[in-house]
C-alpha cells in the first residue's frame, strides 16, 4: 500500500512537472476568482511559491518529491511521507478546480491541457484518500 501511494505521488509528480514546464513556456500564471492575476513575468520569478495555473508550487513538488522518493526506496516506508503525500494531494485537488483553466479544459477540451488538469486532479484526490490513510 505504501509503495502504491509512493507511485501515485511520482505519477502525479510528473504531471505537475509537465504542467509547471507548459505554463512557463506559455506564461500561463494562477488565474483565481479571488486573486489578482499575476503577469508572466511575475508568475516566472514567483512560481515556486505561488505556482502557476497548470502546477502547484514548486515547493510543494518538491515536497511530493521526496516524499515520493521516500515511500518507493526505503525499506519500511514511514507513515509520516505518506500522510505529507496525502495533505499534499488533498491541497492540489481542491486547488485545481479554482483555477480558470481547469474549469476551461473541461469545457473545452484540449489535448494538451486536459490531461495535465484532469489527470493531475484525479491522482491528487486519490492521493489524499490513500495518503491520510496509509498506516491505518
Amino acid at each position: 500500500m505504501m509503495r502504491f501511494v509512493g507511485a501515485l505521488g511520482l505519477a502525479q509528480l510528473v504531471l505537475g512537472v509537465l504542467g509547471l514546464r507548459k505554463a512557463y513556456r506559455e506564461g500561463r500564471p494562477a488565474e483565481l476568482p479571488f486573486g489578482r492575476m499575476s503577469s508572466a513575468d511575475e508568475m516566472r520569478r514567483r512560481h515556486w511559491l505561488e505556482g502557476t495555473a497548470l502546477s502547484a508550487p514548486t515547493v510543494m513538488l518538491a515536497v511530493q518529491g521526496v516524499a515520493s522518493v521516500a515511500l518507493l526506496v526505503s525499506s519500511r516506508p514511514p507513515v509520516l511521507a505518506a500522510r505529507v503525500l496525502g495533505v499534499l494531494g488533498a491541497l492540489m485537488s481542491i486547488g485545481a478546480p479554482v483555477e480558470r483553466i481547469w474549469r476551461e479544459s473541461l469545457v473545452t477540451p484540449d489535448r494538451e491541457v486536459t490531461p495535465l488538469t484532469i489527470g493531475g486532479f484525479l491522482l491528487g484526490l486519490k492521493l489524499a484518500i490513500l495518503g491520510w490513510s496509509a498506516g491505518r
